[in-house]
């Protein structure tokens, strides 16, 4: 999916060539300010400005009126990192979620409320909605949860070819897909046009912001429950898609 010219040079003063693709937008980016302070996963390092504050625009619609990007800006100071604080930060976004407190044996390192703006051709603000971030990590595997109100999830952009496996957990059907992912630096090489296409289409993920040229995968699993909206994803790792439901099933059976 492609930005808005216009959009992306009213952006480039705050976050300088950032690029993100649907699905990756606060998850990796999130992480990238939860990961300040510590050593960097090699695929999560984008080149940003030293500003507190970051902002990434994605392409992407929703059904009411004609938005064509989301924004999200956040610190990491936001983040909080004590798991009994859950209903502080359930308050921010307005609902309850399923939080466990390991996921898949990963552990809970912290969750913040995400403000997500749903940004119109001219560069306005046409409605804000709030989304719940939470990460984990296991070993070399980072995950995210993200969970926001089932009507601002939008996932019409990706192509069916990037679901592997559905199954029913607890009678909710619940979609796992692999998406090959392709990190470019902010200038010089670019894609092959068998790659953008592919982007085009919904097959992958084309971002900007390394110094070199890397490939990946992003994994992720979504359902939908009691009107909201469950995603986790992560960028490579050891996960397999068994452990996917195997921590969506850990949600899944968390009390609201």
């Amino acid at each position: 999916m492609k930005f808005d010219t216009y959009m992306h040079d009213s952006m480039r003063e705050i976050a300088q060539d950032v690029q993100a693709d649907p699905m990756l937008r606060a998850r990796v980016m999130n992480r990238v300010q939860l990961q300040r302070t510590k050593t960097r996963p090699r695929r999560m390092r984008f080149a940003v400005t030293a500003a507190a504050a970051l902002c990434v625009l994605v392409g992407g619609a929703f059904a009411a009126g004609p938005i064509i990007g989301l924004a999200s800006s956040s610190d990491a100071s936001d983040v909080v990192t004590a798991f009994s604080d859950e209903s502080k930060v359930e308050e921010q976004v307005g609902f309850d979620v399923r939080l466990p407190e390991t996921l898949n044996g990963a552990a809970f390192t912290g969750m913040q409320a995400m403000p997500i703006d749903a940004i119109d051709a001219d560069g306005h603000t046409v409605y804000t909605f709030q989304e719940f971030d939470a990460y984990y990590e296991d070993g070399d595997t980072i995950p995210f949860m993200t969970v926001t109100e089932a009507e601002n999830a939008d996932e019409s952009g990706l192509s069916d070819k990037t679901i592997v496996d559905t199954r029913e957990i607890n009678g909710i059907p619940v979609t796992y897909r692999e998406i090959p992912t392709i990190f470019l630096p902010p200038e010089g090489e670019q894609p092959t046009d068998e790659e953008q296409a592919a982007a085009d289409r919904g097959e992958c993920f084309i971002s900007y912001g390394t110094e070199i040229r890397e490939d990946g995968v992003y994994h992720t699993i979504r359902w939908e429950e009691n009107g909201l909206s469950y995603s986790i994803g992560s960028n490579d790792g050891d996960w397999d898609a068994d452990d996917f439901f195997a921590a969506a099933e850990d949600v899944m059976n968390t009390a609201q």
